[in-house]
């Protein structure tokens, strides 16, 4: 099969504004590129299958198990093209990992396009989708897809399980302030935690539901660029995050100093326990001032015009 020497993908990260966890069962959730944030996956021929990542130089198909999705995704396209030739893949960027910005997807999706590439395997965007999308299985344990759609886009991405991703062109007219709490963040024990109530607890699954509803909300209040309504949900939505036992100390005070210095609104983005927050904010201003302030609780800080 004729393929290329070497073959490089860009792939940028996403934020979730709203519906995390409770799109997983089927409910909406808004969701938004990060392109100032993006891993270049590369693939060229090597001695040996190998891996240069962050955190992992090794034999690929030795790496630890938080890999298995990326080996899936190598074993499968190097089937499709009925291949067993030795790869080098190295993952070079700034996404920081599991902080909620979708890197596990982003890796995924990156590998699948370069080893598409790579092999000239033209596949179509559904079989691409596809195999990043399980390998999202894989990573989390359940996957709604939001991940891959809106790290594959380049627009606000409206999603649900049922119709996918739908992008939402319109902008709200304020300031996204997403802060780095320098925690790892945990989205499979985060997502069997919300699992293990809902089984239990009618309650449980009402809070869910809200959430879901609440995506609805902000994304009504969106197209007509009602931002204090906005902001309004992205508390509300803290709050049953939080019910759920996905909050953590560090979140709490920074809430607490988004909303001391005006934030509209303010929650926690991905699966929790750590991660990535995210504050709405009137102007630029606001949020460099509440960045300041926040300055001894995150490792890093980036504002977005939305």
């Amino acid at each position: 099969m004729e393929k290329l020497m070497k073959s490089s993908y860009l792939t940028h990260g996403k934020v979730i504004l709203i519906g995390e966890h409770s799109v997983v069962y089927g409910y909406d959730a808004l969701c938004m590129p990060i392109k100032s944030l993006h891993i270049k996956t590369t693939v060229e021929p090597n001695d040996e299958d190998w891996m240069d990542t962050e955190r992992y130089h090794g034999p690929l198909f030795d790496a630890p198990n938080e890999y298995d999705g990326l080996k899936y995704v190598v074993k499968t396209m190097l089937e499709k093209a009925n291949s067993n030739e030795k790869l080098k893949i190295t993952y070079t960027g700034e996404i920081p990992m599991e902080r909620g910005f979708g890197s596990s997807a982003t890796v995924a999706l990156g590998t699948t396009k370069a080893m598409n590439d790579y092999f000239k395997l033209n596949m179509s965007h559904d079989e691409i989708m596809a195999v990043t999308n399980h390998a999202e299985m894989i990573n989390h344990g359940k996957a709604s897809g939001l991940d891959a759609a809106t790290v594959n886009s380049d627009y606000l991405v409206f999603f649900n399980t049922q119709d996918g991703p739908k992008r939402l062109e319109t902008k709200l007219g304020a300031t996204l302030l997403i802060m780095d709490t320098g925690q790892l963040g945990n989205t499979r024990e985060a997502v069997t935690k919300v699992r293990s109530q809902l089984d239990k607890s009618v309650d449980a699954n009402k809070r869910i539901e809200r959430l879901g509803e609440l995506a609805d909300k902000t994304k009504a209040a969106w197209m007509i660029q009602d931002k204090e309504a906005v902001g309004t949900c992205f508390n509300e939505a803290q709050e049953i995050l939080a019910s759920f036992g996905l909050s953590t100390h560090k979140i709490d005070q920074l809430k607490q100093i988004a909303h001391e210095n005006g934030a509209l609104g303010f929650k926690f983005s991905g699966g929790g326990l750590g991660g990535i927050v995210i504050a709405l904010c009137d102007n630029d201003e606001m949020a460099k001032e509440i960045a300041e302030k926040s300055k001894d609780l995150i490792s890093d800080f980036w504002i977005e015009k939305i």
